[in-house]
């Protein structure tokens, strides 16, 4: 078979669609109150970390696939995640005991887990300069599809139940056919690429990647509690249905769709500012969901907060790209995607703490203090990018 190009637009397609299964372990979020009913015996916690616990397995088999990667190889191990993530992903559909989905959920973590550093070093590998982050805003722009094409789905398969909307992983399917018929790693990349994980290579960070993964840790914990927090907000102000929550919620995502695909010119006209103004833009969104009661209004803030977030993230990752040590690529994005899973698995634990601090804890006050967080992280960022443009301006003086 000839060897795809990656100028090809079909191998393009094919190595961005592993992201689709990093974004949408969350995406049954709209099931929760179903969920809570379904296990009486256990806490509204325990079966909100059915949820989160996926972001667990990430952690774990990130860590284990440099070394998968180097008994079976890059491509192989990909296909072993979709696989492993395809089978645990639709397991819940047939079980309705909470022991069994909680395995479940966290092997399909574990699945995405190993080959979810991949899905973000690959693309520097193949793409430099206006390229990289164009792809980049692709890479958030697919995210953002699987997200909405899923919560649309999701919307839907709702009204059959809880188990019903686990049929989603079948999507794996079609990834996995596309990712083995036209994309070539390993040896077949070796004499045009970086090295792969078959060529011993000390990888080190520095302290730029430390910053880029507190601040995408920070970023997940607290934007990751509107989705959380969503469902049970809108319900309890009897706004709408769980199968309206969902669709809402594919709505807004699909607002990340343009705003990714466009992040390379986004990206030239805003450069460092693109921090202040994307947090600030959640926090925007965050307080009109937060204290609105109609539909419309919280549709309108959770799309502004939709493309903060969707022009936020992709810079953190540029931001890695640029500024990680030689040939430590995937070492800085794994450390990121780290980061970001671990925020996502303690986003319901440290905004429920949080809020507590402040009063009481209900899904108003987690939006309002997940909003006051990013109102702070605009504001130390654009203190940040005024200082150093200060700092150039004074140098360049002298």
């Amino acid at each position: 078979m000839k060897k795809r190009l990656p100028q090809e637009w079909i191998f393009k397609v094919s190595l961005l669609s592993i992201l689709l299964m990093t974004m949408i372990a969350p995406a049954i979020s709209s099931a929760l109150p179903l969920m809570y009913g379904a296990f009486k015996h256990q806490s509204n916690a325990a079966v909100e970390t059915l949820l989160t616990v996926p972001n667990f397995g990430i952690i774990i088999f990130l860590l284990l696939s440099p070394f998968i990667i180097k008994i079976i190889g890059e491509k192989k191990t990909v296909l072993l995640g979709l696989s492993l993530a395809l089978v645990s992903g639709i397991l819940p559909v047939f079980s309705s005991t909470y022991s069994v989905v909680f395995v479940s959920r966290f092997l399909f973590g574990g699945g995405v887990g190993l080959f979810n550093s991949m899905a973000v070093s690959l693309i520097p590998r193949f793409y430099q300069g206006n390229e990289l982050s164009t792809m980049m805003g692709y890479q958030s722009a697919t995210g953002s599809l699987g997200s909405a094409f899923m919560a649309f789905l999701v919307g839907y398969l709702v009204t059959f139940g809880w188990h019903a909307t686990f049929l989603i992983y079948l999507i794996a399917l079609p990834i996995m056919i596309l990712f083995a018929t036209f994309v070539s790693l390993d040896q077949d990349d070796q004499k045009t690429s970086q090295p792969t994980a078959h060529t011993v290579q000390k990888q080190t960070i520095n302290q730029s990647i430390v910053g880029l993964a507190i601040l995408i840790f920070l970023t997940f914990v607290f934007f990751f509690a509107l989705q959380i927090n969503l469902p049970e907000l809108i319900t309890s102000k009897k706004i709408a249905s769980l199968s309206q929550v969902s669709i809402l919620s594919g709505i807004s995502t699909l607002v990340s769709i343009p705003v990714g695909a466009s992040f390379g010119f986004i990206s030239k006209k805003l450069h460092n500012n693109i921090f202040p103004i994307g947090f600030g833009l959640i926090a925007l969104g965050f307080l009109l969901v937060a204290f609105s009661s109609n539909l419309w209004v919280i549709s309108t803030g959770i799309i502004i907060a939709g493309i903060g977030f969707g022009i936020s993230v992709p810079f953190i990752y540029v931001q890695m790209a640029r500024t990680a040590p030689k040939n430590s690529t995937n070492l800085a994005s794994t450390i990121l995607l780290v980061a970001t899973n671990i925020g996502v698995f303690l986003s319901p634990t440290i905004v429920n703490f949080a809020s507590s601090l402040i009063g009481k804890t209900n899904a108003q006050t987690n939006i309002l203090f997940s909003c006051i967080v990013f109102v702070i992280l605009s504001i130390v960022s654009l203190i940040v990018v005024r200082s150093r443009k200060q700092a150039i301006t004074t140098g360049s003086a002298h």
